[in-house]
């Protein structure tokens, strides 16, 4: 029987076997994150009617309340004054250039949640919190110098912590945004 140590222990053999795939230029692992000097390719205008946040999954734009959260999507981020955030926001057809990535895990707030039981349904606190699995990606563009982040997330389980690969990255942009190593 597998126990968790091996479990983990064989999680971690294939992390760094996919940390060693990524000096190649292409994105196939899932293990890779995305480098500086990637160069994300904004096909087409994106806008919103007001806000900071266009949001992108499986190639479509969405509102945040549309999103399935708990695939992965990505968000561009737009630099607004306070005034400009009731304006319409558009993001035109441009090349972004990652400057720098990092990652992130925040704690996601769940109420209670509904559970079948042998005596009908109830709600019950769910004490293991989701967590927003998100890799951030600041980006430059000479034309655009306000649209700051791409932030690519999912919600997931404590225990399993998956950030997004770049292949979900690629997926969840689809036809809007192409997405190039650097060199």
């Amino acid at each position: 029987m597998l126990n968790l140590k091996n479990l983990i222990a064989g999680v971690l053999v294939l992390g760094l076997v996919g940390c060693a795939a990524t000096d190649r230029p292409n994105y196939s692992s899932p293990y890779t994150t995305p480098r500086v000097g990637t160069i994300i390719q904004l096909k087409q205008e994106l806008s919103v009617r007001n806000g900071v946040r266009i949001y992108l999954q499986d190639g479509y734009q969405l509102t945040w309340s549309e999103l399935e959260k708990q695939e992965p999507y990505c968000q561009f981020y737009v630099m607004r004054s306070r005034a400009e955030l009731r304006q319409p926001l558009t993001i035109e057809p441009d090349t972004f250039v990652v400057e720098s990535v990092f990652r992130r895990k925040d704690s996601v707030a769940i109420e209670g949640i509904q559970v079948a039981s042998d005596g009908g349904e109830s709600e019950v606190d769910h004490d293991s919190s989701q967590r927003t699995m998100s890799t951030y990606m600041e980006l430059s563009s000479d034309k655009q110098p306000n649209v700051t982040r791409l932030i690519c997330s999912r919600w997931a389980d404590p225990l399993l912590r998956n950030h997004v690969s770049v292949d979900q990255i690629i997926s969840s942009l689809g036809e809007i945004a192409q997405f190039r190593a650097p060199g």
